[in-house]
């Protein structure tokens, strides 16, 4: 079983997670305290969101930028337009730079940044002036910055980052951003983007605080087992070859396991759309919309990539990392596949994206006990639907992956031996973000379970917020749309458990191997979206549940259900050398008993059983959900 967690706080990522902040945050003071007032000039203050989810000020913040960003404002005496027409142009693109403990040395520079006498970012002007408030602009101002490593001033041919601003779009003032060039070797880590600014007139003689958001996506993986008694280690990931990245002519998005063929032992692999990160690429950058219930945040950057190459094959990672290498027991410390303490890589943002991400894995696992006892898992799948794997600026996703108790994997023959170890399952926790949380668990048995709920996951959820359960196809990856809620075929249905119990243990009674457990069936529901915390409501179906006491819940889908063998007392008291017989545990359960002779029959006979219908076996996905209160 894999089971992905994916924790995206809203800005999901988490190297350089940056959060946002309201326009009373300014640099050098925190949260809610009020911005100086300037006399009359326009005067400038930058903050950047930091990792830790608290926002950065003063010389954390200019420290994050590089100590510089441009500035592009613009005031309107009447309603801005889609067009240019009410733009009129008051900082093209000025240099705006920290120096500390300069604030309130001049007119211009409230929180110790300043732009006059600057070079500014295009060639003119070169020696930028004073600015003041111009209160006939009614209809307020406009301000837009960026800030990289990879410019100079003014700008040049040889810059690896190269910024044109947006000065008019036909459909929405909100795409009036920034077209980005990106060429191979900068750093994403260093390129920021600020939120829009609407300055209106009762707010002039204020600072114009910004807040950065990064341009880039920052993803780690790690992995971690719970399997007592066995230490597990990684053998080799799977990818179709023709879409690795290093090949001549990558094909297309790879969306069939079946492709997957071909073993690599370098790195973490999985197959999965994504920017080529070693060519040129040319990004836009625009702006959320004003209130529209499905958007995130109005005016925060948000970035495409209109004529972007494709990567077909995601790596992460070294094989000194994760191949061979025994991984950790716990979540707290996991085996990250680049080898270290859980370092992000910088990625282009995919939020466009409509695959799914497959990984395909072979693993072993080795006996403590000093048996020798090795067992091989081949062709352990799983499903991240692509929802969930939508790759957002400025966020930051963790997976970490756990091997436990229920694999679809085989110990055979691929293709030939029947699946599952009854023992293995993957837990993928996604983590980070800055401000808020997007945090899923995925599964994997037969089909891939994804859980989700909002806020931060503290053992997994916590009770009173809504969870939702979403089922893939780990053949063709599609999400499986239960037909309604309960334990027949094709029905899905959550319980609360009498204990804590594994996958395994629930697998085994409701297939009829008595584990002792008590389903308390849970008011469920249907849905075909769910709501995440960026404010989108993708189209997922799913089922969805509130608990409301901690414990241990499972989600059961049914694609078969079991109907037990039914038996009876033998009937004819006489002895049958042909016939299979039973006796009936503690327990409840019927097992099979070898009565060799009609001494042993008639010895035990009080006792024997037999089969009178067959009965038939049942297919299920189960995924334990855990569920604690939250905390005081």
């Amino acid at each position: 079983m894999i089971m992905k967690k994916f924790y995206f706080i809203l800005t999901a990522a988490a190297s350089i997670v940056l959060a946002s902040c309201t326009n009373d945050e300014i640099v050098g003071q925190g949260p809610g305290v009020d911005k100086p007032t300037t006399n009359g000039v326009i005067a400038f203050g930058g903050l950047a969101p930091a990792m830790t989810r608290a926002d950065l000020y003063g010389s954390a913040a200019a420290t994050k930028l590089g100590n510089k960003f441009v500035v592009y404002g613009t005031k309107h005496t009447a309603a801005e337009e889609k067009t240019a027409a009410n733009d009129a142009v008051v900082f093209n693109n000025f240099q705006v730079e920290y120096s500390a403990s300069t604030a309130g040395t001049t007119p211009s520079n409230s929180s110790d940044w300043e732009y006059v006498g600057k070079q500014a970012y295009d060639a003119k002007p070169t020696s930028q002036g004073i600015k003041y408030w111009d209160y006939s602009a009614a209809q307020g101002y406009t301000f837009y910055a960026f800030s990289s490593s990879n410019i100079s001033y003014p700008a040049n041919g040889s810059d690896l980052v190269s910024v044109t601003k947006v000065t008019t779009d036909g459909t929405t003032l909100y795409n009036k951003g920034y077209q980005v060039t990106v060429k191979d070797g900068a750093n994403l880590d260093n390129l920021y983007f600020s939120d829009r600014v609407e300055v209106p007139k009762g707010d002039y003689d204020k600072t114009v605080d910004f807040t950065f958001r990064n341009i880039g996506t920052k993803v780690r993986v790690g992995f971690y087992e719970t399997i007592p008694g066995y230490s597990v280690t990684i053998d080799k990931f799977y990818i179709d070859e023709d879409a690795d990245p290093d090949a001549v002519t990558p094909t297309a998005p790879v969306t069939s396991f079946d492709a997957m063929v071909d073993p690599k032992t370098d790195g973490f692999y999985a197959a999965f759309q994504n920017v080529k990160t070693g060519v040129n690429q040319t990004l836009n950058v625009t702006y959320n919309p004003a209130p529209s219930t499905a958007t995130a945040i109005v005016n925060r950057p948000k970035v495409s990539n209109p004529s972007a190459g494709y990567d077909y094959a995601l790596k992460l990672g070294t094989a000194a990392g994760i191949i061979d290498t025994e991984l950790s027991t716990t979540s707290a410390t996991p085996t990250w596949v680049d080898g270290t303490s859980g370092n992000y890589t910088t990625v282009y943002p995919f939020e466009g994206n409509t695959n799914p991400l497959l990984i395909k894995l072979d693993f072993t696992l080795t006996a403590d006990d000093e048996s020798g006892d090795v067992i091989h898992v081949k062709n352990a799948r799983a499903v991240v639907p692509a929802q969930y794997v939508q790759w957002k600026n400025n966020f930051a996703y963790t997976y970490i992956f756990k091997i436990s108790n229920n694999s679809n994997g085989t110990t055979g023959v691929v293709g030939t031996d029947p699946e599952g170890l009854k023992a293995i399952t993957f837990d993928a926790i996604v983590v980070d973000v800055t401000e808020e949380r997007q945090e899923t668990v995925t599964s994997v048995s037969t089909n891939t379970i994804t859980t989700y709920a909002k806020g931060e996951i503290t053992d997994e959820y916590t009770t009173g917020e809504p969870i939702y359960v979403s089922i893939s196809n780990t053949t063709s990856g599609a999400v499986i749309t239960p037909s309604s809620t309960g334990p027949s075929d094709g029905q899905a249905q959550i319980y609360k458990l009498d204990k804590a119990v594994t996958e395994a243990e629930v697998l085994a009674q409701k297939t009829g191997s008595p584990m002792g457990i008590t389903f308390t069936e849970q008011s469920t529901t249907l849905g075909t979206t769910v709501p995440l915390t960026d404010g989108t409501t993708p189209s997922i179906s799913n089922v969805s549940f509130t608990p409301s006491t901690a414990g241990t819940y499972a989600y059961i889908y049914t694609t078969t259900a079991y109907v037990a063998p039914t038996y009876t007392a033998q009937p004819s008291g006489t002895y049958d050398s042909s016939e299979t017989y039973y006796m009936l545990s503690g327990s409840g359960a019927y097992y099979t008993v070898t009565v060799p002779d009609e001494a042993a029959f008639e010895a035990n006979k009080a006792n024997l059983y037999v089969m009178t219908t067959t009965g038939t076996p049942g297919v299920y996905d189960v995924k334990i959900i855990k569920v604690v209160a939250p905390a005081p």
